[in-house]
């Protein structure tokens, strides 16, 4: 059984956020003088020090992603204690993060003999060797005037491509149809959008509408990193919702009863009597359901909590929830 969340849950609420606290002072004891002085405006976030993120806490939308990667190193937050969630994450941080996470080069070992990647890349700038190992890589190839935009924000387009291109064991998923109502098969970025959606990666609203030329959000950005490497590890993302006193006592697909004070819910394949643990990835709070009944069917719904199930998890005033799922027993 994934335990996952009783570990995090254990560092970062039950005990208060004590051990991130411990966590947080050991990092900044360690930082030299000289560290601390150089960590000006325009060193990355990703480049500081892990801390207790003061404006991350239980409710924000990427809560557990955001801690998850944090204590596993993959992203920082900066040296006040902040991680700014929903600012714009730029062309650089992002790259910074996606090779740190999926390259299996040594990303030290690239020289530019002295030459910059590109005409706004300094060579001394933070991001000059992560942009040079991504050249030679060919992960990025860089705007038709020779620039990378370093400092730019990257949309949901952009990052989807680069974190594809710098997987080692990328596998496309050509689309063959319109894979969103706002993403058509024809665009340059169908395949990468296509290849997000079978891994769950992104956001699916109930328009079906992604927006790929959104600005991503450093919060977001963590997210899709999270799903993507968890999706790999059995867990599957989505939306889930509720169903309760209106079907109370009415017959479900499994033939059982429906209880709304039961731990049941609702999915569209899997055998019924499987048993499933649903996470809230805003709080970490996590229920174990079985399925004996079929649906949702909105688009980016992927499981019917009875209400009881739900309120473990969240209170039904919230309606839709973001979560992950895995398997913990699945009838024959």
């Amino acid at each position: 059984m994934k335990r996952l969340f009783t570990i995090i849950l254990g560092a970062f609420v039950s005990f208060g956020f004590v051990t991130s606290y411990e966590i947080a002072n050991q990092a900044l004891e360690a930082a030299t003088a000289e560290e601390l002085e150089i960590a000006d405006e325009n060193t990355p976030a990703s480049t500081l020090f892990v801390s207790e993120f003061t404006d991350v806490q239980e409710g924000n939308y990427h809560y557990i992603p955001i801690i998850d990667l944090a204590m596993k190193g993959t992203i920082k937050g900066y040296s006040d204690g902040s991680f700014e969630p929903y600012e714009p994450i730029n062309r650089a941080e992002a790259l910074k993060i996606i090779l740190e996470t999926f390259s299996e080069e040594d990303l030290e070992s690239f020289d530019n003999e002295g030459k910059r990647p590109f005409q706004d890349v300094p060579l001394d700038a933070w991001h000059s060797q992560y942009i040079t190992a991504a050249q030679q890589l060919e992960v990025v190839t860089g705007y038709d005037d020779g620039t990378f935009r370093p400092w730019e924000p990257i949309n949901l387009a952009e990052a989807l491509k680069l974190i594809m291109k710098a997987m080692p064991r990328y596998y496309p998923v050509p689309a063959t149809e319109d894979p969103f109502a706002d993403v058509a098969v024809d665009d340059w970025y169908a395949n990468y959008v296509n290849y997000a959606k079978s891994r769950e990666m992104v956001h699916i609203p109930d328009s079906n509408k992604i927006r790929p030329a959104q600005i991503m959000t450093r919060g977001y950005f963590a997210e899709i990193i999270y799903r993507l490497k968890k999706f790999g590890e059995g867990y599957n993302f989505g939306r889930a919702t509720f169903y309760g006193a209106a079907l109370h006592g009415n017959t479900t697909a499994s033939g059982k009863v429906f209880d709304m004070y039961e731990m049941t819910a609702a999915h569209k394949e899997l055998p019924f009597g499987t048993i499933v643990e649903v996470t809230n990835i805003a709080n970490g709070k996590s229920v174990q359901v079985e399925i004996t009944d079929r649906g949702p069917y909105g688009h980016g719904r992927v499981i019917d909590l009875s209400s009881g199930a739900f309120e473990v998890i969240a209170s039904l005033g919230t309606g839709v929830l973001t979560i992950q799922y895995d398997i913990i027993s699945q009838t024959e």
